[in-house]
């Protein structure tokens, strides 16, 4: 018995087939090199046409974007300046207005008493003074100029504007600090809607019926009127004296100093800083006085002085019992 037959063993005898590596791997090497290549030319052809819009476009850029930055520069320069000029506009005005008060306060205290003028420098008499011969210096070189065209002109106008900032300042400065001297002067009329009383000098003493010195000024007027300050100045004393009863001093600097006598009671302490004006006290009729009335004294550098020198009475009437005050 055949277990095998003829066909099954043609099968067997087929001719079999052998791949060969070696000759796969030329051609597989060769493909690969063809990709890298073909790879590498694209690459650079896009990379090339990627890179050219920048080299190109950008000067352009930074060439239209130099401009607009300087001309917000210029303008920000430009509004600065016109802020300077408004303020010293403003300045301006004020200190002609200062020196109109100025003014004013001159012609009242000269006519009172030329040395009573406060001085704006004190330089000692006998004091060594030289040096070399020079101009004066002032802002002339530095001139604002109208539609300055480069930031050069502007600079300049800026210039000539803190110049005048800086002269301006000493000019208020000067001015402010010889209207407070000028102010500073007893001037202003201590009580309102008063009679004038026993005037400066001698007079016949109310108490003792002789010839005596009246140091002051009496103002006739019922008691508890309020008592205003003559002039700015700090408060010296205001306490009880024997013979002025409630007695309170103001010293206004410049040797003077006024005395408000026969009070009813203080508005201020010693040490406080009063101004024109300012109410200060209370008629009354302490210590030596025979009735309601303010003594008004002033004393220039320790001295009496009439106060009528520095206070306009020409319209006060006068009271007819003025001996039987104090």
């Amino acid at each position: 018995m055949k277990f095998i037959s003829p066909s099954s063993r043609s099968l067997t005898r087929d001719t079999i087939r052998v791949v060969n590596p070696r000759r796969l791997l030329m051609p597989g090497l060769a493909l690969l090199l063809l990709c890298n290549l073909g790879a590498f030319a694209g690459g650079v052809w896009i990379g090339q046409g990627l890179g050219s819009t920048p080299v190109v476009q950008a000067p352009n850029v930074a060439q239209a974007a130099a401009p607009a930055v300087e001309e917000n520069f210029a303008l920000a320069r430009v509004g600065e300046l016109v802020g300077r000029l408004r303020s010293l506009e403003a300045d301006a005005l004020l200190l002609r207005r200062m020196l109109g008060e100025h003014k004013s306060l001159t012609e009242q205290v000269s006519a009172l008493d030329p040395t009573l003028m406060p001085e704006l420098v004190t330089v000692a008499k006998d004091a060594g003074k030289g040096g070399v011969l020079l101009p004066p210096r002032g802002c002339a070189d530095a001139s604002l100029e109208r539609g300055a065209a480069s930031l050069e002109g502007l600079q300049r106008s800026e210039t000539a504007a803190r110049c005048l900032r800086g002269a301006l300042d000493q000019l208020l400065e000067r001015v402010a600090s010889r209207n407070a001297a000028l102010m500073a002067i007893p001037s202003h009329r201590p009580v309102q809607g008063a009679r004038l009383g026993s005037a400066f000098g001698n007079r016949v003493d109310p108490f003792n019926k002789h010839l005596a010195f009246h140091s002051g000024l009496d103002f006739s007027i019922r008691s508890g009127t309020d008592v205003v300050a003559a002039a700015g100045g700090r408060v010296r004393s205001a306490q009880r004296h024997s013979g002025y009863g409630n007695l309170l001093e103001i010293d206004h600097g410049n040797g003077l100093v006024t005395r408000y006598a026969h009070l009813s009671r203080f508005y201020v302490k010693a040490g406080d800083v009063v101004t024109p004006g300012q109410r200060i006290a209370a008629v009354g009729s302490t210590g030596r006085s025979t009735g309601p009335h303010l003594h008004f004294e002033v004393q220039h550098n320790g001295r009496f002085v009439d106060p009528q020198r520095f206070l306009a009475l020409g319209d006060l009437p006068h009271d007819s019992d003025a001996l039987a005050h104090d």
